[in-house]
C-alpha cells in the first residue's frame, strides 16, 4: 500500500458515517411505549379467555354427556337417565331400568346391566375444579334425592355416590325424546352458563357466559 493511499484507508476506517451508534434514549423510550400499548391491548382478552376456559369446558362436557345419554337411549331402545349434583361437581348416567340389553350387532355377552361397564351400566364424572352445578333455576331450588346403593353398586366410591343428593333425572325415551329441562354450571366468580334441553328434539342449547342473576 502506498503512502498516498494510507490516509484514505484510515479515513474510511474511521468514517463516522460507517459506524452508527446504538439506540438513543428517545428511541428506546419510544419502543417501550409501543410495547406497553400493544401489551395493554392484547393481554386483557387473553387473560379473559383463559379465565373463561374452565367454565366453557364444564358446559361442553355436560352438553356432550347429555347428548351421549340420548344416543344410548336410541342405541339400546331403552330409557336412559342423566343426573347431576346440585351445588356440586358430580354427574352420572345410567339406564332407567335395572337391566338393559345390548343393541343389535353389539357384544352378545353384554346383556347384563353390570355397574362396572359404563357402556350399559351406571357411570359418573366430575366437572373441572372450581366449577359446580347451580343448585337452583331462576331462584327456585332444585329437588334432590339419594339413590339406592344397589343402583350405584360396583362404581368406584359407590357408597359415596349413594350419599350424594342428586337432581331429578333427565330421562331420554327409546325414541330419543325427553322433557324440557334447564340446568346451569357456575364458577367461583358467580358467572354461569345455562344449558336448555328441548324435550321433543333432545337437543341442548348452551348460553353464553353471563353473571348470575341475584
Amino acid at each position: 500500500m502506498s503512502s498516498r493511499e494510507q490516509p484514505w484507508s484510515l479515513r474510511a476506517r474511521y468514517d463516522p458515517a460507517s459506524h452508527r451508534a446504538g439506540f438513543t434514549f428517545a428511541e428506546m423510550l419510544l419502543v417501550l411505549t409501543v410495547l406497553l400499548i400493544v401489551s395493554g391491548l392484547v393481554f386483557p382478552p387473553v387473560l379473559r379467555m383463559m379465565a373463561d376456559q374452565p367454565l366453557k369446558e364444564a358446559a361442553e362436557r355436560t352438553r356432550a354427556q347429555i347428548a351421549n345419554v340420548r344416543l344410548k337411549a336410541l342405541d339400546f331402545s331403552a330409557a336412559w337417565q342423566f343426573r347431576f349434583e346440585p351445588g356440586g361437581r358430580h354427574y352420572l348416567w345410567m339406564p332407567q331400568e335395572s337391566n338393559t340389553s345390548a343393541p343389535a350387532g353389539g357384544n352378545s355377552g353384554a346383556t347384563n346391566n353390570s355397574p362396572a361397564n359404563p357402556t350399559i351400566g351406571p357411570a359418573f364424572a366430575e366437572l373441572p375444579k372450581g366449577i359446580s352445578f347451580l343448585s337452583d333455576i331462576n331462584g327456585v331450588p332444585l329437588t334432590v334425592e339419594r339413590l339406592p346403593q344397589e343402583m350405584v353398586a360396583g362404581l368406584p366410591d359407590g357408597y359415596q355416590m349413594s350419599q350424594i343428593g342428586w337432581s331429578s333425572p333427565l330421562t331420554f325415551q327409546p325414541d330419543g325424546s325427553s322433557l324440557d329441562a334447564e340446568l346451569a354450571v357456575i364458577d367461583a366468580r358467580g358467572r354461569q352458563i345455562r344449558l336448555t334441553l328441548r324435550g321433543f328434539t333432545g337437543g341442548v342449547t348452551v348460553s353464553s357466559i353471563e353473571n348470575r342473576r341475584p
